[in-house]
């Protein structure tokens, strides 16, 4: 891009409005800014980066970074449980589970679309207003469900055309799916969470030591 004075003056605008504008664009990742070298378009640089070293939820993590969270519930059912999450969740053939599906928002974009499955035996009755936002803090405060850590599978998919529309990125568009088996403080297994994360617009950090 121009530099700033250049930009102003061809648009017309204030140096202080544009440094806002371009701010705000850089928040939304259309701006990748380099100190001393100068500020460029991309359409790939992700709008939330961060490390996943620790359990934290989306919300939390997305507010880390400077944005707003928002999340958004798109559906919330009752059903038995699918035999593959029944072997994940330790659970017998059968069994009923809450199904809670959102997707979450950074700054009004859409980041993520989350899957996450609760078993009745652990939680009888669940109102989704109460844990949509963040099923760790919405389990803990009002279901008295201390998640301590998780499982987790980090799994390269691509998007259908139900994601498609959730998250407003192409058919076919690169996913990370991140899918958790988490565990309470008796070590019990308490839920099992799919979260789809397009990678253009969601990196994550995994930090090594000796």
């Amino acid at each position: 891009m121009p530099s700033e004075p250049d930009l102003a003056h061809e648009l017309g605008v204030s140096r202080n409005s544009l440094r806002e504008a371009i701010g705000l664009l850089q928040r939304e990742g259309l701006l990748l800014k380099k100190h001393g070298i100068g500020t460029f378009v991309t359409d790939r640089y992700p709008i939330i980066r961060g490390g996943i070293e620790r359990l934290s939820s989306i919300g939390s993590f997305i507010e880390s970074q400077g944005h707003s969270a928002r999340s958004e519930i798109s559906r919330f059912d009752q059903c038995v449980c699918e035999e593959k999450i029944c072997e994940f969740l330790d659970l017998e053939v059968g069994c009923l589970v809450h199904v809670l599906e959102t997707t979450k928002y950074a700054s009004e974009m859409p980041v993520a679309v989350c899957i996450d499955y609760i078993p009745k035996s652990i939680v009888k009755d669940i109102d989704p207003d109460r844990i949509h936002n963040s099923v760790f803090e919405g389990l803990g405060k009002h279901y008295n469900i201390d998640i301590r850590y998780a499982e987790c599978d980090l799994i390269p998919s691509s998007c259908d055309e139900v994601l498609s529309e959730r998250l407003k990125v192409d058919v076919g568009t690169s996913l990370l799916l991140l899918e958790q088996i988490h565990y309470d403080v008796l070590d019990r297994k308490v839920l099992y969470s799919k979260s789809y994360f397009p990678s253009g617009k969601f990196t994550f950090k995994l930090i090594r030591r000796r």
